[in-house]
């Protein structure tokens, strides 16, 4: 074989090998945006309802503090339903979507039921709505639930609201007293107003944590719309069902 030869040889071995080697940073770099796509957070889904899980009626409030949905939803079912997703697609008087609580990384209280127990109707709040212009109706989708309860459920007592108002707006006040032996973490509380039964304020409120054997722990709910004259009802279903090992 002659010298020329092998040099043209080498450099078509050569540019075979940058090619190839091209040709895998490439393919790495597809592989590497496919993965990432796969593992980013996905939008809330709800592919099949819960034919158990049966909305009995939904209201929409706005006032100078912003908006809120609020939907009763009974559980025709026999067993106490765990964290079952709730999805709401609010809709402009031309049917048109402007505001859908499956935002990836939503607090889950926003788009999910905690608990219900069988036969039991739950007023359920979502206060943090920020519609893309002024909602006329929803359309609302409740899943299975994602969590199963346990033989017994941890014990809460509401003190009676005290209805009360500050710069930031109407606002009822109390107490929750744990009664169980588990500690209650982010435990969201639900308050409804309805005159004449008719829903005409909501809110919701947060204790960051209820211990057992401890002193009462205090709340406050501000309100979308005017509770003023009306009767006011505290929800606050467990969201710690058992005890963390250890």
């Amino acid at each position: 074989m002659s010298r020329w030869r092998v040099i043209v040889l080498s450099m078509a071995v050569l540019a075979g090998v940058t090619l190839t080697a091209c040709e895998s940073s490439q393919d790495k770099a597809k592989r590497i945006q496919a993965e990432a796509v796969a593992n980013a957070p996905k939008p809330l889904t709800i592919p099949k309802p819960d034919k158990e899980l049966k909305v009995q009626g939904t209201t929409l409030l706005h006032d100078q503090n912003g908006d809120a949905v609020v939907i009763a939803v009974k559980n025709e079912s026999k067993d106490t339903v765990v964290n079952a997703p709730i999805l709401v697609d609010l809709r402009d008087a031309k049917g048109k979507s402007i505001y859908k609580n499956d935002t990836p990384g939503l607090d889950p209280s926003l788009n999910h039921l905690s608990l219900i127990k069988p036969g039991e109707t739950f007023t359920w709040v979502n206060d943090q709505v920020q519609p893309n212009g002024i909602p006329k109706s929803a359309k609302v989708t409740i899943g299975p639930p994602e969590g199963k309860a346990p033989a017994s459920l941890p014990e809460l007592a509401v003190s009676p609201p005290k209805l009360g108002h500050d710069v930031s707006g109407a606002k009822v006040s109390g107490t929750v007293t744990n009664k169980s032996q588990v500690d209650q973490v982010q435990l969201v509380l639900y308050a409804v107003a309805r005159s004449g039964g008719r829903v005409v304020a909501a809110g919701r409120g947060v204790i960051k944590k209820a211990k057992v054997k401890a002193k009462p722990a205090p709340y406050v709910i501000f309100f979308i719309g005017d509770p003023a004259g009306t009767d006011v009802t505290i929800e606050a279903p467990p969201t710690t069902l058992q005890a963390a090992p250890g």
